[in-house]
C-alpha cells in the first residue's frame, strides 16, 4: 500500500475520516454480534420458566434472527476493516447497501407513520396503555426509526459518496477491485438478488409457506418452488454482474411474477392464512389479528409499491447493458 497522498490540490484526503467511519462500523458489528448471546439467553430463560405461565419460546422463530444478526455483524465488521484500510471494494459496497437502505427506510417510515397511529389508537380504546404512555412510545419509535433507517444511511452515503473519499480510496488502492468491473447502480441489482436467496434459505424456518398464483404453498411444494426461484435470483445476481441481458430480463420477468403471484393470491385469500401456514406460534397469531398489519389491502398496496420501484430502477439500469462496460482506470 502506497504512503502517497492524493496530489491533487482540490482533493483533500480523508484516510483518518476512513478510519474512523471503519472503527465505527466494526463497533457496531460487535454491538450486532452481542444479540445472539442475548436471545439465546432470553430462550434459555423461557425454557426454565416454562413450569410457569410464561408461553416458550419457540427456537425456529428466533433462529431467523440469530442468523441474521450474526451476517449483519460479518458484514460490518468486514466492512469496518475495509473502510479502514482505504479498500476500493469497501467504499462501493458500503456506498450501494447505504442507498439500499436510505431508499428501504423511507418506503419503511412511510408505512409506519401510516400505520402506527392505527396501532396506537387500537392500544389506548382497549385500554392497554393510557393516553400519555402512548405519545412517549410514539416519539421514542418514530425517533428510532428516523434515526436508524434515514439518518445513519444517510451520513454514509455523503461520507461514501464524497469525491475526496473516492479519491483517497483510489490513491491508497491503486489495485483493479471486482466492485470496479460493474456500475455501482447494476452492483445494487446484483447484491440484492444474492440477498434475495439469503432470504429465501430463511423461509425454511417458516415451512417454505409461500404465496403462488392463487394458492398457498407449504412444505415440499413450497421448497420446490423456492428453489427454483433461487436458481433464478443465483442467475440474476451473477448475470447483472457481468452486465448479461439475459440476466437484466430474468430479473425483470421475476419482480413481474412476484407481483402477479402475490396479487392473484391475496385476492382470493387472506394474509392471515399465509402466516398460519408458517406455523407461527398462537401467541403472534393472535397479536397479527388484532392489528391493521392483518389487511390484506395493505399488503397488496405495498407489494404493488415496491414491484413498481423495483421495475422503474431495472429500467433505469437498462442502459449500462446496451454497451461493454470499460473499467476506469484509477476511478469507479
Amino acid at each position: 500500500m502506497t504512503t502517497q497522498s492524493p496530489s491533487n490540490a482540490d482533493i483533500k484526503d480523508r484516510k483518518t475520516a476512513l478510519l474512523v467511519f471503519g472503527v465505527l462500523e466494526i463497533v457496531f458489528g460487535a454491538l450486532c454480534s452481542l444479540m445472539v448471546p442475548f436471545m439465546m439467553f432470553g430462550m434459555l430463560t423461557t425454557v426454565v420458566l416454562e413450569e410457569s405461565s410464561t408461553p416458550s419460546t419457540d427456537a425456529r422463530m428466533i433462529a431467523p434472527s440469530m442468523l441474521f444478526y450474526i451476517l449483519l455483524a460479518v458484514w460490518l465488521i468486514v466492512m469496518g476493516i475495509g473502510s479502514a484500510m482505504a479498500r476500493r471494494w469497501a467504499r462501493a459496497l458500503v456506498l450501494v447497501t447505504s442507498w439500499l437502505w436510505f431508499i428501504t427506510g423511507i418506503v419503511a417510515s412511510a408505512v409506519m407513520w401510516w400505520m402506527l397511529p392505527d396501532m396506537y389508537d387500537e392500544a389506548i380504546k382497549s385500554n392497554q396503555m393510557p393516553q400519555e404512555v402512548v405519545n412517549v412510545v410514539k416519539f421514542v419509535t418514530f425517533g428510532f426509526s428516523a434515526i436508524i433507517y434515514l439518518f445513519i444511511p444517510g451520513a454514509l452515503i455523503c461520507f461514501y459518496g464524497s469525491k475526496h473519499v473516492k479519491a483517497t480510496c483510489e490513491e491508497w488502492d491503486t489495485c483493479i477491485r471486482w466492485t470496479d468491473k460493474c456500475p455501482l447502480p447494476v452492483l445494487a441489482v446484483s447484491l440484492l438478488a444474492g440477498f434475495g436467496v439469503v432470504c429465501m434459505l430463511f423461509m425454511g424456518f417458516y415451512d417454505w409457506a409461500i404465496p403462488f398464483f392463487g394458492i398457498m404453498l407449504s412444505g415440499m411444494n413450497g421448497a420446490a418452488v423456492a428453489l427454483v426461484v433461487m436458481l433464478l435470483l443465483g442467475y440474476v445476481a451473477w448475470g447483472t454482474y457481468r452486465l448479461s441481458t439475459r440476466a437484466w430480463w430474468c430479473a425483470m420477468m421475476l419482480i413481474i411474477a412476484w407481483g402477479v403471484s402475490v396479487s392473484m393470491t391475496f385476492s382470493r385469500t387472506h394474509v392471515m392464512e399465509l402466516y398460519e401456514m408458517m406455523k407461527l406460534p398462537i401467541e403472534q397469531l393472535e397479536l397479527m389479528s388484532s392489528y391493521a398489519l392483518q389487511k390484506t389491502s395493505t399488503l397488496l398496496q405495498l407489494s404493488a409499491l415496491w414491484a413498481v420501484v423495483a421495475v422503474a430502477y431495472l429500467i433505469y439500469t437498462k442502459r449500462y447493458f446496451a454497451r461493454p462496460f470499460e473499467v476506469p482506470r484509477g476511478s469507479l
